[in-house]
């Protein structure tokens, strides 16, 4: 391989200091045998050779096929270590011990300063004899002699007693890769591309940024790739164009339906491919680079043709970020708002909304504002992720056009974004705007529409119209697979319960909180109401502790989606630790005692779980009656709602005590 000019002393220097942290490793190692196991290009032979540069009693025999016998592999030994030749026979292990023994001690090589003899490239070694041989060394080995055996082999067949006994200790093809740190303390800075790579690393310290780019593609070429089949050949260049492919993709990029089998082969015989999770298969940087300069210069229709088909193949699989930044690089932009398009909800029902926020951002900027549907799109997807401005910027531009377009069938770009515009004002204030829409709304449309109706009865105070809105939302999103739409709906579910005193709204929250975790983490902000219901329904429990970490939650999640998204949640989670705060001050107020008797009994069946009309029940009164109780109470008290009426009971009680 082209390795440029002989490098300076001072370059030398640098190398050893690049190779510093794998010597350390090697030189930790106190047992008598080491054996470093590796792909070829793991930087083995690099390794040692570094080492033998700082030491002076260190031998190598480089093996080759020439050693592939006994006796020659012997005869290398003693050659080795600079003893004179064995004038025994492999198979007399006690002679030739003895003598090899008595040479070393001739060397003034001892048990405290012993020769280190390195076994380069053992994986030649083949035949039985020989192997025999080896084992005998190892087993007999003289106290004066240190073994360091390299290898492709993860454990030669002739270590495995020794390693079973504790003689032999491994350095494995992990232990070679120098962390990032570890380069860019080095060489001065991160190279992430190098993978940890030792060879190249010190490449990079011997000659340079550019001249170590040819060195390392020289090698990569000759030594790695001239190697492989013609067929694993076709097999790299294809999946090259992906930094991580399984062997299903491989298999669609290739049409060879051994492409699976052919990437193991390859990642079990070389570093350059490794195993990850899922039986994937990761190309080193390095060689992924090379593959696709060759295949964007001299394969350049094969090339492009692959991408496309890697493009299809991550829309199918919901990758519309990566595969609409290859459809704009190739030209097909055309194809890449289509499939935006058709495939948007998909991610966005699945709460991977910044997926689609990601793909719009690789769309030249003209042909986004230039779609009214594409512009409806940006709204919905910004307004999922919570950046209120950017969805009133994008419902502005959608109107702006004049265009009589359909959004999907039977709904109009005009219709799409009233159901927006109503959506993103119940989430601000709680308010419906005027006007009506279509009833016949399906899927996204009908379960936001939903939600946007159960939110402004609840914030209005009809708890059990805005439950039954809510349970609607709720079958709509089932029934469509909006989980971001289905965790509005059991919130607010769960919240509006809360507000009428319903037990089983620590079941609709808790589902909520249980759905949230799945989504992406800028849309967890809509599970904001189901830490409030939590928080209400501490406080009617008078644990002030709960309603301080429920509220607390509420606040966190809110800060992925700032004002005026929420706004009501994110004022009444700070009412609550404010009320928990200021226990003491607020329970010598006596508001209390200017209720009247059947009030006061009202007030007190409110602290508990029955709902308006069950209290009605259980004190044999009407429910307009106890619906006119209730609104004096809050009169009285200066409250809005349930919660801080029972609030102000429970610190009124706590004074009296």
């Amino acid at each position: 391989m082209a390795r440029g000019p002989e490098p300076s002393a001072a370059t030398q220097g640098v190398r050893r200091k690049a190779r510093r942290p794998l010597l350390d490793r090697l030189r930790s190692s106190t047992r008598p045998v080491v054996v470093i196991s590796g792909p070829a290009g793991a930087g083995k032979t690099a390794l040692v050779e570094a080492w033998a540069r700082d030491e002076d009693h260190i031998r190598i025999l480089r093996i080759s096929r020439y050693h592939n016998t006994a006796a020659s592999l012997l005869d290398a030994i003693y050659a080795a270590v600079g003893a004179p030749p064995s004038r025994t026979t492999p198979e007399d292990v006690r002679s030739w011990g003895g003598q090899l023994t008595r040479s070393l001690s001739v060397l003034l090589f001892t048990s405290e300063q012993p020769c280190h003899l390195v076994l380069d490239g053992a994986e030649a070694i083949t035949d039985p004899e020989a192997q025999l041989l080896l084992r005998d060394l190892v087993e007999y080995r003289p106290s004066a002699l240190r073994l360091i055996v390299t290898s492709r082999h993860r454990s030669p067949s002739w270590l495995n007693r020794s390693r079973v006994c504790g003689v032999a200790t491994m350095i494995k093809a992990d232990d070679l890769r120098l962390s990032l740190s570890e380069v860019e303390s080095l060489l001065g800075e991160d190279i992430p591309e190098l993978g940890g790579w030792a060879m190249a690393v010190g490449l990079v310290a011997d000659l340079g940024r550019a001249e170590a780019d040819d060195a390392i593609r020289d090698y990569l070429r000759g030594e790695v790739m001239a190697r492989v089949t013609t067929e694993v050949r076709h097999v790299l260049y294809a999946v090259s164009i992906a930094a991580e492919v399984g062997p299903a993709l491989a298999i669609h990029l290739t049409s060879n339906p051994a492409a699976g089998h052919l990437l193991a082969q390859f990642a079990s015989t070389t570093q350059f491919a490794t195993v990850t999770e899922g039986q994937g298969f990761r190309l080193h940087p390095m060689l992924a680079k090379v593959l696709n300069d060759e295949l964007a210069t001299e394969h350049w229709e094969s090339y492009a043709a692959l991408r496309r088909r890697h493009a299809d193949w991550l829309v199918g699989h919901g990758r519309l970020d990566q595969s609409t930044r290859l459809y704009v690089e190739l030209g097909a932009v055309s194809t890449a708002r289509t499939t935006l398009l058709a495939q948007w909800q998909r991610s966005v029902l699945s709460g991977r909304a910044e997926v689609v926020h990601d793909a719009l951002g690789c769309l030249p900027p003209p042909e986004l504002a230039g779609d009214s549907r594409l512009c409806v799109v940006a709204a919905m997807v910004n307004l999922a992720v919570g950046d209120h401005r950017a969805w009133q910027r994008w419902v502005d531009v959608a109107e702006a056009h004049d265009d009589d377009v359909e959004m999907e069938p039977s709904m109009s770009v005009a219709g799409a974004v009233d159901v927006s515009r109503r959506f993103a004002q119940a989430l601000a204030s709680g308010t419906m705007p005027d006007g009506t829409v279509n009833d016949q709304l399906q899927g996204l449309w009908g379960a936001i529409s939903e939600v946007a109706n159960g939110l402004c009865l609840m914030w209005a105070g009809e708890y059990p119209v805005a439950a039954a809105r809510f349970r609607r939302a709720e079958v709509v999103a089932r029934v469509s697979g909006d989980q971001l739409a289905l965790v509005h709906a059991l919130a607010g579910h769960a919240l509006s319960s809360a507000f009428d005193g319903e037990s089983q709204a620590v079941l609709f929250a808790d589902e909520a909180i249980a759905l949230a975790d799945r989504l992406s983490p800028r849309c967890r902000w809509v599970v904001a109401n189901a830490y409030l219901a939590l928080a209400t329904i501490h406080l009617s429990a008078g644990a002030d502790r709960g309603v301080r970490d429920a509220a607390n939650q509420v606040l966190m999640v809110l800060r992925e989606a700032p004002a005026p998204l929420e706004q009501r949640t994110r004022e009444y989670a700070l009412e609550l630790l404010d009320l928990v705060g200021q226990t003491k001050v607020r329970s010598k107020t006596p508001q209390i005692d200017g209720l009247s008797s059947r009030e006061r009994r009202v007030l007190r069946a409110l602290c508990g779980p029955l709902t308006l009309r069950e209290i009605a029940d259980e004190l044999y009164v009407s429910h307009n009656t106890v619906k006119s109780q209730v609104s004096s109470i809050f009169r009285k008290l200066g409250v809005h709602d349930r919660a801080a009426a029972v609030a102000a009971a429970r610190s009124w009680s706590s004074g009296k005590r």
